[in-house]
C-alpha cells in the first residue's frame, strides 16, 4: 500500500525530510521555502534542463502564429505578447512592453547565454537606443552566435538568426528569466509516494 505524503508546512516537511534520508539515498533535501517547496539536488538540475526544453517547445508550437500589434495570443501575438504569453504558461508573469521586459531577470553576457534567454533590440530606428523588440533564445551554437524565435512584423511567429544583418546591428542586451537551479513557481509542492519499509 502507498502512503501519499503531503509536504504543505514547514514543520511537518522537517520532520519527514528526516525519516526519509534513508530512503532517498542518491536525492539530497536541500531547502525547504516557505514550507511548500522541496528542493533535491538532482530534481532541481533535472526541472532546469527540462523547463528550458519545454519553454521553448512551447514557443515552437506557435510557429506562424500571425503578428498583430497589440495581441497576446493565441490566434495573434506582437512581440512583447508572445514572450509574454509563453513565459506566464510555466509561472512567470512577465510586463507587457518590450521596453519593460529588458530591465527584468538579470542580465547575462555573450559568452554564457542559454536557450530561454530574452534577447531585446532595438526597433526599425536602429540610431535610437530605445528598446523595441524582444524574442527568445532558441538554440545556441559553437562559435557564440544562436537563433531566437519571435512574433516579426512580417513573418509572425518565427525563428530567426541573430547574425541576419538587421538584427546584428540591433542587439541591445540579453536577460535571464529562468534562473539557475530554481524550481519554477509554477511548481508550488511536491508530493512524494513512498512505500512503507518492512
Amino acid at each position: 500500500m502507498n502512503y501519499k505524503i503531503k509536504l504543505t508546512s514547514l514543520v511537518f516537511a522537517f520532520f519527514i525530510s528526516a525519516s526519509l534520508t534513508s530512503v532517498f539515498s542518491q536525492e539530497t533535501i536541500a531547502s525547504i521555502e516557505n514550507g511548500r517547496k522541496l528542493k533535491m539536488t538532482q530534481l532541481e538540475e533535472e526541472l532546469q534542463v527540462n523547463l528550458s526544453d519545454s519553454l521553448i517547445n512551447y514557443a515552437y508550437s506557435y510557429l506562424n502564429t500571425p503578428y498583430r500589434l497589440g495581441a497576446n495570443g493565441t490566434k495573434n501575438f506582437d512581440c512583447s505578447g508572445f514572450s509574454s504569453f509563453v513565459f506566464r504558461h510555466f509561472g512567470y508573469d512577465l510586463t507587457r512592453t518590450a521596453q519593460s521586459q529588458s530591465s527584468e531577470g538579470v542580465e547575462v553576457k555573450r559568452n554564457n547565454i542559454r536557450k530561454g534567454d530574452l534577447v531585446f533590440f532595438k526597433g526599425r530606428n536602429a540610431k535610437q537606443q530605445r528598446v523595441g523588440h524582444v524574442g527568445i533564445i532558441y538554440e545556441v551554437f559553437e562559435d557564440g552566435t544562436f537563433s531566437f524565435i519571435h512574433a516579426s512584423v512580417k513573418y509572425g511567429v518565427t525563428v530567426t538568426a541573430v547574425t541576419k544583418d538587421y538584427y546584428s546591428k540591433r542587439l541591445v542586451t540579453i536577460r535571464r528569466i529562468l534562473e539557475d537551479k530554481v524550481i519554477p513557481p509554477v511548481i508550488e509542492k511536491l508530493e512524494v509516494n513512498i512505500d512503507p519499509i518492512n
